[in-house]
């Protein structure tokens, strides 16, 4: 079987590389963006399972955020069933809706992260 691939989308290095040390020790395969316009180029390269996708990150080629990175995402075909799992600091119900309105599978407040957390997530996820 082959190990499943996920992009990671977030302009911090501390949690792009936190992501990718608790992925890959659990077997995943992982590619690292930093932020929204390099995540759209990554996720037509290097196919992947998931995503997982901060909110705030800074503007570049027109992509302000990860939101507009979703907004992309669900507007090409070969992404519309992708699992996207929002991970931010932003924990408001306004920018909670804003992420399932423009298509997230599922939002996550980074106070709230946990590796045993994520990884179960991620799983029940890709087992669909």
């Amino acid at each position: 079987m082959r190990s499943k691939k996920i992009l990671t989308v977030d302009d911090d290095p501390f949690y792009g590389n936190l992501y990718r040390d608790i992925l890959e020790a659990h077997g995943y395969r992982t590619k690292q963006a930093f932020n929204a316009s390099d995540g759209l180029r990554l996720a037509g390269e290097f196919r992947p399972d998931l995503i997982i996708l901060d909110v705030m990150m800074p503007e570049r080629e027109g992509l302000l955020d990860g939101y507009g990175l979703l907004e992309e995402l669900r507007n090409e075909r070969k992404f519309r069933s992708l699992p996207v799992v929002m991970v931010t600091a932003l924990n408001e119900d306004g920018d909670r809706q804003r992420a399932f309105d423009l298509g997230a599978t599922d939002y996550l407040p980074k106070q709230d992260l946990s590796p045993d957390g994520l990884i179960h997530l991620i799983e029940a996820y890709l087992k669909r």
